[in-house]
Parts: structure tokens; C-alpha cells; sequence
């Protein structure tokens, strides 16, 4: 053998086994799910509620209507000129996900006081199929909304 002794050398191979697997199993799960959206449009098609108050209205045909949705940033509410306001009024959609959060709805729109694109996405947890789905805001984690019906 080399200057080593056998317990060392045994050590560094479960070492570097470890390494592999560390690693093998980080690309395995950056290459992530290749299926697609789990998301369709009749699964999020409805209404939904939060308890502050906040409404979407989702429509099939990509359109909706925002209510009292705090604005993301500023400059994407009713008016340039104050802080903290909310939106309300006509968007589009489509399924998206914001960054480390779970697959939802993007809502883009025009805020009215500025122009400024804007975007707000409704993060979506729970299961569809068993009807314990729920949304939070990223940028307003405080209210849930829950689907109060399909449309």
C-alpha cells in the first residue's frame, strides 16, 4: 500500500461514495420535473377568496378580475402617489411559478396611476382533485385565498 493506513483508506472511499451520491442526487433534482404543469386551466377556473377581504375572479379564457390585491411593488396600484395600496381591476393569466414557491397563477396588468406592468402571482398548494387547494401571494403572505367555486 501507499504511507496510509487501511482504516484511512477505507475512510476516504465511504468519503468519496458520499460525495458521489451528494452530488448525483443535487443534478437529479435541479433536472427537476419534466412533465410539465401540473396545473390546468379548469383546475383553477373559479373564484377565490381571502379573508382580508382580496377576490380573483379566474376566467378560462385567460382573463380575470383582481379586487383589492395588495400591489407588489410600487407604482402598480391605483395611484402612483401613496404606499401600500392595493389594485383592482382587469388582468390576464397564465400558470407560472414564482421563484421558490410553488406552481400558481401570474396575474399581469397595467397599474392604473403609472402604467407600469405589473405582475402578482397566487402560489397554489393542496390538492385540486381532493379540493384542499389554497393560494397565498408571495408578496402578501398574510391572507389564504381558497376557490370558492369554479366559473
Amino acid at each position: 500500500m501507499t504511507g496510509i493506513s487501511r482504516s484511512t483508506h477505507w475512510l476516504l472511499v465511504a468519503a468519496g461514495g458520499v460525495t458521489v451520491a451528494v452530488v448525483v442526487a443535487f443534478l437529479v433534482a435541479l433536472g427537476g420535473d419534466e412533465s410539465g404543469s401540473k396545473l390546468a386551466a379548469t383546475d383553477v377556473r373559479g373564484v377565490w377568496s381571502a379573508d382580508r377581504g382580496g377576490r380573483l375572479t379566474v376566467r378560462a379564457d385567460g382573463s380575470a378580475e383582481l379586487e383589492r390585491v395588495m400591489e407588489p411593488e410600487t407604482g402598480c396600484g391605483q395611484a402612483d402617489d401613496e404606499v401600500n395600496l392595493t389594485y383592482t381591476g382587469p388582468a390576464r393569466w397564465v400558470i407560472d411559478t414564482h421563484p421558490d414557491e410553488p406552481e400558481g397563477l401570474r396575474f399581469d396588468y397595467v397599474g392604473a396611476g403609472t402604467g407600469k406592468k405589473c405582475s402578482v402571482y397566487l402560489s397554489i398548494v393542496g390538492s385540486v382533485d381532493s379540493g384542499g387547494v389554497k393560494g397565498f401571494l408571495p408578496h402578501d403572505p398574510g391572507p389564504w385565498y381558497e376557490m370558492l367555486g369554479q366559473g
